[in-house]
């Protein structure tokens, strides 16, 4: 797997309290690829058909839901795993429930991916 390089974006905008012109780098996308598009590339790429791999694609993505959802963490391979996060304020009595002011699904990358983004990537600028 060879070196990718990723396409940036710089503008200059108006930001801060200062109200003073700052340099704003940001990632420029060719596109967004949705379900039905990462669906027939994995067909295309493995030779199963439409129809089954949306079958299972559907199927996974609800039990993933469902079980960070329900506080698991779920590793998705080499990609890393999905963890369900709460954020709560710091209490004197047993605040419980009442204490959560955040909820969030958070993701961490595998080494593997973490590896691949910071030493096998490279940035352009536009």
């Amino acid at each position: 797997m060879g070196k990718k390089n990723i396409r940036l974006k710089i503008t200059e905008r108006t930001c801060g309290l200062d109200k003073k012109q700052r340099f704003y780098t940001s990632i420029s996308r060719a596109s967004n690829i949705d379900d039905e598009q990462l669906i027939k590339m994995a067909s295309d790429d493995s030779g199963i058909r439409i129809e089954q791999i949306a079958a299972v694609y559907r199927s996974l993505f609800i039990q993933v839901k469902e079980l960070v959802c329900n506080g698991h963490s779920v590793q998705l391979g080499d990609l890393g795993t999905l963890h369900f996060k709460v954020n709560a304020k710091i209490s004197e009595d047993d605040a419980g429930g009442t204490a959560v002011k955040r909820k969030k699904v958070w993701f961490t990358p595998s080494k593997h991916v973490r590896s691949l983004l910071y030493n096998d990537m490279g940035f352009i600028s536009e």
